[in-house]
């Protein structure tokens, strides 16, 4: 009977040892759960704030570019108001330099006319000259001042 009684204790040990394994194999599946709950929780933890800075970066960035474009239309606005003010001054400049020219033209029309008017001048002077030498032959030859070169005194 003492074998029996032996029989009966290892069946008790072995179901006690066995319950203490599960024990510790439960434990340990816990704190293994807990830990990757903890780690699950930090990696959302930290997505987040890594989502946050992204977010925060990107809008920095946004910010920038539209105050970029902000300005650069502005000056486009102002570059186009520019050239329009260079357009209309040049038009202007345009005008003023072709009233010159007509004035300069004007000018050279003028002399032309003088050069016109002094050679139709000493075409008549030398034809009263000839009507006058041809009215009084003694007078021209009796008077030097009289030259054929120079118009008559009258």
């Amino acid at each position: 009977m003492a074998t029996s009684s032996s029989t009966t204790a290892a069946p008790a040990s072995a179901s006690t040892a066995l319950s203490e394994i599960v024990r510790e194999h439960q434990t340990t599946q816990l704190e293994h759960r807990r830990g990757t709950e903890q780690l699950r929780r930090d990696a959302i933890r930290d997505i987040g704030d890594l989502c946050d800075a992204a977010t925060t970066s990107l809008s920095t960035q946004l910010t920038r570019v539209l105050d970029n474009q902000r300005e650069i239309e502005s000056l486009s606005h102002d570059c186009a108001q520019l050239v329009q003010q260079h357009a209309r001054s040049t038009a202007k400049w345009t005008r003023l330099v072709d009233q010159f020219n007509g004035a300069l033209k004007e000018l050279g029309d003028v002399r032309n006319w003088a050069q016109v008017i002094e050679r139709d001048m000493l075409d008549v002077a030398a034809t009263l000259e000839l009507v006058h030498s041809s009215l009084n032959p003694q007078n021209d030859a009796a008077d030097p001042s009289v030259s054929a070169s120079s118009p008559p005194v009258l």
